[in-house]
């Protein structure tokens, strides 16, 4: 098991999540990794940015499966003793085309975002606990992206 500091960040195989993933990598003292539930688009972006001269990681995760994120929670255990740093950025949407009603989608949106995230904590809270030096803090993404490099 590796004493290296891992930051992971949920959903960066693009927008916001990537540019996270882009400012953590020139900052954060540990590895940092991208994670997507698309194998293909996960490793296209770490590429990307290994052509920039940075040093991301990829593990493919899909917040939407508990099998996915299981197999990811133990990984992260087994590979680092627990993660770090967790930005969770990954989130649903639905397409332009969906023909499903608002308030349908509104509801399926609503239980992913607030419900799921309890079902989350048997994989991923203990994870956080390594040492007695780490702590979990939780953060809304816009109060703190002065921190990692971005402008308000």
């Amino acid at each position: 098991m590796s004493t290296t500091k891992v930051a992971v960040v949920t959903g960066s195989n693009k927008g916001i999540g990537l540019a996270i993933v882009r400012a953590l990598c020139k900052q954060y003292d540990g590895n940092v990794y991208i994670t997507a539930r698309d194998v293909g688009r996960g490793e296209a972006a770490t590429a990307s940015l290994v052509a920039d001269g940075l040093k991301p990681k990829f593990h493919q995760l899909d917040i939407n499966d508990l099998q996915s994120i299981a197999a990811a929670a133990a990984y992260f255990k087994e590979t680092y003793g627990g993660v770090d740093v967790l930005v969770n950025n990954a989130a649903i949407a639905f397409k332009e085309a969906d023909t499903s009603p608002f308030a349908v989608q509104a509801e399926r949106c609503r239980i992913w975002c607030h419900r799921r995230i309890f079902l989350l904590p048997p994989f991923g809270l203990p994870l956080f606990v390594k040492s007695s030096r780490d702590k979990t803090e939780r953060r809304y993404a816009a109060g703190d992206k002065r921190r990692l490099g971005f402008k308000a």
